[in-house]
C-alpha cells in the first residue's frame, strides 16, 4: 500500500456496495465515465450479475478475504448452519439445490471453530475452500487491469494457495486492543513501519468503516462516491434476499431466527433489515472526517436507508457530474 499513498490527490473515487438497489433502480453501471472516477468494488458486491453490468473496476476490495468465501445467499445458508435453523423453508426452491450441495458437502468446507465463544463461532471456513459462484470464484472474471487490495495475514490465513499473478497490496491490522476514546485523527493516520502500512484498530463491527475509510484517505482522495450502500442486512446483487427468499416476510421469519449469529451482540434496527443503529453511528463518525467528502448516490427504494448526515445525489447525477 504505501506505493499508493497519495497517488490520487486529484482523483474522485467511487465504490461499489451492491445493495440491491442498483438492480431495482436499474442503474447501468457501463455508463459510469471510468474518466471521472476511481471504481472500487466491496468484496460481497462481486457476483456474475455484477460482471454483466460492463462496468470494470479499478480496484477490488478484500479488507476481509474471509467474505469472499461465499454470496449472500451462501453465507445465510451457512449462517442458519450456526444457529441450526432449516433456512429450506424460507428461501426460493429454486435455490434448494445451492443448500442441499453445502450440506452435503459440509466437511469439506468448513471445521469447528470456538462454539463455547457462542453459536457465531462454532464453525469457520477451511483454508483454500470457497463456493462456486462466490467472490473468490470470479476474480478471475475481473478485467486483467483490476488491482486487489487486501489484509496481509487474513489473505495468507484464509487462502494460503492464493494466485499471486494479479497486482495486489496489501496492509496490515494493528494488533492491539481498541483505545477506549475512539480517536478520528489516529485512525485517518495509519503508521507505516518497515514498509509495511499498518491501520488503528477501532471496535467497528461494519467492515467498510474497519478498513476502507482510511486506506482511501491514505490513497489521496479527497471526495468518495458510494453507490448501493443501501445500508441493509439483505446483501448484494442479485443474490440478495429480495430475490432468493420467498417473500421479504419469510426473511424477516428467517432473520429473527438467525440474527444472534451474524455477531454476538446483534441488536435489530426498526425497521429489522436496517444496519443496527450502531453502525449508522460509527459511520457519521468517521464521514464527519473534515479533509474528505463523501457523497451517497440515493435513489429512493424501500429497502435502502437515506443517510441524513451525508451529501446525497441520484445516479443519474453521478453521470453527470463535473466531479
Amino acid at each position: 500500500m504505501l506505493r499508493l499513498k497519495n497517488l490520487y490527490e486529484n482523483k474522485s473515487a467511487l465504490v461499489i456496495m451492491g445493495g440491491p438497489s442498483i438492480l431495482e433502480k436499474k442503474m447501468d453501471l457501463g455508463r459510469i465515465d471510468k474518466s471521472k472516477y476511481t471504481i472500487f468494488l466491496e468484496t460481497k458486491a462481486l457476483t456474475p450479475r455484477f460482471l454483466q453490468l460492463r462496468l470494470d473496476p479499478d480496484f477490488y476490495l478484500m479488507c476481509f478475504p474471509e467474505k469472499c468465501k461465499d454470496n449472500t445467499l451462501q453465507n445465510f445458508i451457512f449462517r442458519s448452519f450456526l444457529a441450526g435453523t432449516n433456512i429450506k423453508h424460507f428461501i426460493k426452491k429454486k435455490f434448494h439445490y445451492v443448500l442441499e450441495d453445502m450440506r452435503n458437502d459440509f466437511d469439506t468446507y468448513f471445521e469447528l471453530w470456538n462454539p463455547h465463544k457462542g453459536p457465531h463461532k462454532k464453525f469457520r471456513w477451511k483454508p483454500d475452500v470457497y463456493m462456486k459462484d462466490s467472490p473468490y470464484d470470479l476474480i478471475s472474471q475481473l478485467s486483467k487491469t483490476t488491482k486487489i487490495i487486501a489484509n496481509r495475514g487474513l489473505l495468507e490465513q484464509y487462502f494460503p494457495s492464493f494466485d499471486r499473478s494479479r497486482e495486489v497490496y496489501f496492509f496490515e491490522q494493528s494488533k492491539n486492543s481498541p483505545e477506549q476514546v475512539f480517536d478520528l485523527e489516529k485512525y485517518y493516520s495509519p503508521v507505516e513501519s518497515d514498509g509495511s502500512l499498518i491501520l488503528y484498530r477501532s471496535s467497528f463491527l461494519n467492515s467498510a468503516s474497519i478498513a476502507l475509510y482510511p486506506l482511501l484517505h491514505f490513497m489521496g482522495f479527497k471526495k468518495v462516491y458510494f453507490l448501493g450502500m443501501d445500508m441493509s442486512m439483505l446483501g448484494a446483487f442479485e443474490y440478495s434476499a429480495c430475490y432468493t427468499f420467498k417473500s421479504m416476510f419469510h426473511f424477516q421469519c428467517f432473520f429473527r431466527l438467525t440474527k444472534h449469529v451474524f455477531n454476538s451482540s446483534y441488536q435489530m434496527n426498526r425497521p429489522y433489515y436496517f444496519r443496527p443503529k450502531t453502525e449508522f453511528e460509527d459511520f457519521k463518525i468517521v464521514t464527519s472526517y473534515e479533509a474528505m467528502q463523501f457523497v451517497h448516490v440515493y435513489n429512493k427504494f424501500k429497502f435502502a436507508a437515506q443517510i441524513p448526515f451525508l451529501k446525497t445525489i441520484t445516479f443519474e447525477e453521478l453521470l453527470n457530474s463535473p466531479t
